[in-house]
């Protein structure tokens, strides 16, 4: 058996650049880091099949495409999932628990992959996949399939996390419709943090969060704007969308203030956690 985690992703810097790429995408600036939530995948060989998630899981789609690449329709697995990582939230909970799955049955299956196929699979399964598969602290460029690990450290931030209970819209519908006059006018924000997270310096890190997808989610839901004032009024020295959304982050510098914020806000918001960055 291989067990592996797959840790929630958040994007600290989210700037949509206005040109569209010539496949049609929007090229992207976002500085990614992990936090400390995860989803616990273990995987068990057996022949042939791959059982224990539904077809529609992008572990499965991982698993078939794997196999695919390898052309071995002998290889099996039985996959046990449990999800920690809201859905549809922005944390990138199934590109994540993609990422794992290829890592996890290269291991269990004895295959040695390039970074060509890891690109590869990564570039059918979905933009959130080449990050994941690297981690850490990195940059994401071009349309999301560019990823540079940046070497560095972040220090602990404590977050606390708001899920409104509704359905979102697809980040294809979000990219769809930017305003594209509102977007990639804070670039020099991307320059900023990545300096603050060189010199650990959490006041400048916490100045330049971003994210270019927020006024967009902020007019289609101005119920955030509740969720951002009470997290701001419980002491989060910084709120932002958590990727096209629909979570939203409250950054704090002070565990026990997080905690507290948690405590007076949980019976408010019913999907809420604290956690902290990694």
């Amino acid at each position: 058996m291989i067990k592996i985690k797959a840790y929630a992703k958040l994007n600290l810097n989210l700037h949509i650049i206005p040109q569209l790429l010539k496949n049609g995408l929007y090229p992207v600036k976002f500085i990614n880091c992990q936090i400390n939530l995860f989803d616990e995948l273990s995987f068990v060989p057996i022949k042939k099949k791959i059982e224990g998630v539904t077809e529609d899981n992008l572990v499965y789609k991982a698993a078939v495409l794997l196999k695919k690449l390898v052309n071995n329709e002998d290889l099996g697995v039985r996959v046990y999932l449990k999800k920690n990582i809201p859905t549809k939230a922005g944390l990138g909970g199934g590109s994540s628990d993609a990422a794992a799955t290829i890592i996890g049955l290269a291991k269990l299956w004895k295959i040695n992959l390039s970074q060509g196929q890891l690109d590869q699979l990564a570039g059918q399964l979905g933009k959130d996949v080449f990050y994941c598969l690297k981690g850490g602290i990195c940059e994401v460029l071009s349309d999301g399939s560019v990823v540079h690990g940046l070497k560095l450290a972040l220090p602990k931030l404590f977050l606390m996390i708001v899920i409104p209970n509704k359905d979102k819209p697809s980040t294809a519908w979000m990219y769809q419709n930017l305003d594209r006059q509102l977007i990639g006018k804070n670039l020099e924000k991307f320059k900023r943090l990545k300096k603050a997270i060189s010199d650990r310096n959490k006041k400048e890190i916490i100045d330049n969060l971003f994210n270019d997808f927020e006024s967009l989610a902020i007019k289609k839901y101005p119920f955030i704007e509740k969720i951002k004032d009470d997290l701001v009024g419980e002491g989060a020295l910084k709120t932002l969308l958590a990727g096209s959304g629909l979570a939203i982050v409250g950054f704090f510098v002070d565990k026990k203030k997080a905690v507290n914020a948690f405590n007076n806000l949980k019976d408010i918001y019913k999907n809420i956690l604290w956690t902290e960055t990694i």
